[in-house]
This record gives structure tokens, sequence and C-alpha cells, in this order.
């Protein structure tokens, strides 16, 4: 058992290793691609001056509602149709409200390369990495899926938004101005979000944690007021977290679901007997009140464990970095599922 995962694991670094110098070689060029493009749509979305629309007219009378998806990581625009079409087949009762412009966060695999960059750092090694500037690739990324938005719906439109796994804690220091942007997107969204949905994502890194797998990231996260539930829902922005407490964590079993899955938990909580999306521990899985909690444990249709997710992320297709992710076999249910959808979809609003 032991030889594949090594295989896997040196496949993944000889990955990384010959993706950050084709990144470092490539960022300047794309960078100025998507600074260009960035500004085109902002210049666009600031013709809506934001503060001449009063607060209240964020409650669109038309019940309709865009969605703006921040992925997990090395998962792709494409990874996320499945789901869309599933959002939209949900909300077709009379009282749900019309879903319009779906976008995801154009993140191919290639920009998660960037992280690297903070490995030799000082505030790696510290575990006090900075929100702002180590994740402003993945800010921009929700500005331009955001600029589309406002473009094709106008800027009354509501907004959801859905994270899943890391992108909802990213989404979280968006919403709360940790992105440190002052763009028109950025105010606009502010006013604009009627809905924050986190779907199999850790919002929290306790102390007891063998290792801070975001070396400080979500810390800063977590103690920055302004991104708490309390704060967002002062705003107008009803807060919704979902986690699954489908499969146990365990090193005693034959399982091997379970074993991946004690050893997903075990660094995050630094306990044993865990139970969780085999991904992320429902510990960890919300945010406090007056956050809605919203724990699954299984499909309703199929009756098999709620998972993390429906693909295996894929970093070494770098070569195609849009390309859609491998999918897990078709009886695997995540949050995305028909049989699993329904328990949090009506609060996409």
């Amino acid at each position: 058992m032991l030889k594949p995962l090594l295989l896997r694991v040196l496949l993944f670094a000889l990955c990384i290793l010959a993706a950050a110098s084709f990144s470092i070689i490539s960022d300047g060029r794309s960078r100025r691609h998507k600074s260009a493009r960035l500004t085109t749509s902002l210049h666009a979305s600031s013709d809506v001056n934001v503060a001449d629309i009063p607060k209240d007219s964020k409650r669109s009378s038309k019940r309709r509602v865009a969605v703006l998806l921040c992925p997990a990581q090395f998962c792709v625009p494409a990874d996320y149709d499945v789901l869309f079409k599933n959002l939209r087949k949900q909300n077709r009762d009379e009282d749900a409200p019309e879903i319009g412009t779906c976008r995801v966060a154009p993140l191919p695999r290639t920009e998660w390369i960037k992280v690297a960059r903070n490995l030799p750092t000082r505030s790696f090694l510290e575990a006090k990495l900075p929100v702002h500037s180590t994740l402003s690739w993945y800010f921009e990324a929700m500005e331009t899926a955001l600029s589309e938005i406002y473009a094709a719906e106008g800027p009354n439109v509501n907004v959801c938004i859905i994270g899943h796994s890391i992108g909802g804690w990213v989404a979280r220091a968006y919403l709360g101005g940790l992105s440190g942007s002052t763009s028109a997107v950025c105010r606009l969204t502010q006013k604009q979000c009627s809905s924050f949905i986190t779907i199999g994502t850790p919002h929290s890194s306790p102390d007891t944690a063998l290792v801070d797998q975001t070396r400080g990231l979500l810390t800063e996260v977590e103690q920055t007021p302004e991104c708490s539930s309390e704060s967002l829902v002062e705003r107008g922005i009803e807060v919704t977290c979902v986690g699954s407490s489908g499969i146990d964590g365990s090193f005693l079993t034959t399982n091997i679901e379970e074993i991946i899955a004690a050893s997903s938990y075990l660094p995050l909580l630094g306990r044993m007997g865990s139970k969780g999306d085999g991904i992320v521990p429902t510990d960890l899985a919300f945010m406090a009140k007056p956050a809605i909690r919203i724990e699954i444990n299984e499909c309703e249709i199929t009756k098999v464990p709620v998972r993390h997710a429906h693909v295996l992320p894929t970093p070494w297709k770098l070569m195609d970095g849009s390309s859609p992710s491998v999918p897990l076999p078709g009886d695997f249910a995540w949050y995305g599922s028909d049989g699993v959808l329904p328990k949090w979809s009506s609060f996409v609003r």
C-alpha cells in the first residue's frame, strides 16, 4: 500500500518544483494580462456610484440572486458545472429565488504554485503569513468573476458567495476586508452580498493542532472581528456553514477511507476519534453563532456518507491547468449531490 502512495507523493513534489519555475517565468506576462482584463472590468463597474446605492436596496424585489463560487485547492471552474446545474434544478419552486449568473473564481492549477514563494520566508516558518499579500492572486480572481456577474446582471443583483473548502475561509477574509481591495467591485460586493455559504470549510486552527497547515492565514481570519459571523450578519449577510459527519477517522481499521480521514483530522485537531467529510473534521466546519449550522451525515437518496468533494484534484495536470479534475465514482456523495444539496440550497438567497 505504501509504494503507490510514495510514488504519488514524489510525483506531486516533482510537479510542484517544475511548475514553480514555470510560474515564476510566466507570472509577469500573466499578471499583466490579468491586470489589464481586471482593470477593464473594474472601469466598467466604476460607472456605478456605489455610495448612491442605499443599503436596503440590496434586497432585490425580483428575488434574483447571482452566485460566486470560491473553489477548493487545485479545483477548477469546470469541476463545479454539475453543482450549478443541480442548484438551478433545486430552485425551481415559486418561493425560491431565481438563480442568475453563476461564476467560479477563475483559478487554473498553476495559480496555486504561487503559494510556494512563501516557503523560504520567515513568516512561513513562524506561521505568520499575511492574508493580504499571500492570497492576493485569489482575491483578484474573485473580483474578476464578480465583475462578470455585475456586467451581466447589473449593480442591484443580490450575490450569494459559496466557498468550498479553503475557498470558504478565503471568501470570509474577502468579505471581512482582509484583501485590502478598494476597487468598485469590492465596495459593491460589500453592499450586494446577501448570503455567504461555506461547504466543507475549516473555520479555525485550534491550539491543539499538530501543525498549522495554513501557516497563520486562517488564524488571522479567525481573529479579525470583521470576519466574524456576527459582523457579517450585522451588515446584512446571512451566514451558513455546511459540514459533514459521515466519515469516521480511525487508524485501527482496514477501511482505507477511514485511515485517510484520520490522517487528515489528526493534524488539524491534534486528537483521535473524530468525524468529518473525510478531509475536514466536523468540529472545525462551523463558524460561531449567529451563523446557521447545517450538519449532514448521509445522502438522502443513496444513504452513503457525504464526502468532501466529488473530484480528485490533479495538481500534476499543469499543461492544461483548466481541464476538469479526475471525477470520483458516481456513487460518491458530496455537498453538491442531488440528495445533499436540498439540505442547504434554500439558503442561496
